[in-house]
């Protein structure tokens, strides 16, 4: 526990009016309290928590304002990593030279991770070689695979690398990572990793011309995205939709047409140019 926490605490609880007492009651002495905001002692870790909800706060919010209302940089690399796009050069960038300046400092096998699968993408933008891939990514892939159980951080990891291997694996990983998340619930929007994978095997089915079984993981993505308000994911599923009726010889250019005027009214240009880029390459008719 780091030891100004508790004049951390001590801020919060006095901006919002609460007394030492209220704060305290039932959980420990407000004896013991006051030393702990004096930073005098440290506290269990169930008093801890019981503190934090009399003050209404999470634990993740008191290291972000007694890390001056910023996360950490740790915590700054994990976020920018869940939410960068794969496919955006400069952000990828951006983020490789955040791991390699933490990195420098600090050894950390997450951060570690992240690095490789940055540079993992850096190949597949210039190079597309697989086995530079392979070998970028192995190193990630060896320490998740053995798990019967996957963690938070090790969902995002699975969730920007399991489209690297053969189709049939990435399958089996999506049932192992679905067992995975729904044992989250609705912790920190995670479900929509869940659209993520679905999403993704989609466009692997429809290179494979599997477009029946596209349309089920797509359609699964729909009934996710409608329900996590995932608008852009929503936009690509109706794309995709379309292209595979359209290759099944279904009409679906209205839902081309759907998904394509959803991107324009969110602005999203480089998803629209990706969407023209699929129906150019994927439509067969």
């Amino acid at each position: 526990m780091q030891t100004n926490i508790g004049s951390t605490i001590k801020r919060i609880r006095s901006d919002k009016d609460f007394t030492q007492k209220y704060v305290v009651d039932g959980v420990m002495t407000q004896s013991a309290y006051s030393k702990f905001e004096l930073n005098k002692t440290e506290i269990t870790y169930s008093s801890l928590t019981s503190i934090l909800e009399n003050i209404e706060v999470t634990f993740e919010e008191v290291l972000y304002i007694q890390n001056g209302f910023k996360h950490t940089e740790k915590d700054a690399i994990f976020k920018k990593f869940i939410s960068t796009s794969y496919n955006n050069e400069e952000n990828i960038k951006e983020l490789l030279n955040m791991a390699v300046s933490y990195l420098h400092k600090k050894n950390d096998q997450l951060i570690t991770d992240i690095k490789s699968l940055c540079e993992a993408f850096l190949i597949l933008l210039y190079t597309a070689d697989t086995r530079m891939l392979q070998t970028t990514v192995s190193s990630v892939w060896r320490r998740l695979s053995d798990r019967n159980q996957f963690y938070f951080s090790d969902l995002y990891l699975l969730n920007s690398i399991f489209y690297f291997f053969p189709l049939e694996t990435m399958l089996e990983i999506k049932k192992l990572a679905f067992k995975s998340i729904e044992r989250y619930g609705d912790f920190q929007n995670i479900q929509r990793l869940k659209i993520n994978f679905c999403v993704n095997i989609s466009l692997m089915l429809i290179k494979e011309k599997c477009y029946v079984e596209a349309l089920e993981e797509i359609e699964t993505a729909i009934i996710l995205s409608k329900k996590q308000k995932a608008y852009l994911q929503l936009a690509v599923c109706y794309v995709r939709k379309g292209i595979c009726l359209n290759c099944l010889n279904q009409n679906g250019f209205p839902w081309v047409q759907k998904g394509m005027e959803l991107l324009t009214v969110l602005e999203e240009y480089a998803l629209l140019q990706m969407a023209t880029v699929e129906i150019n390459l994927y439509s067969e008719v």
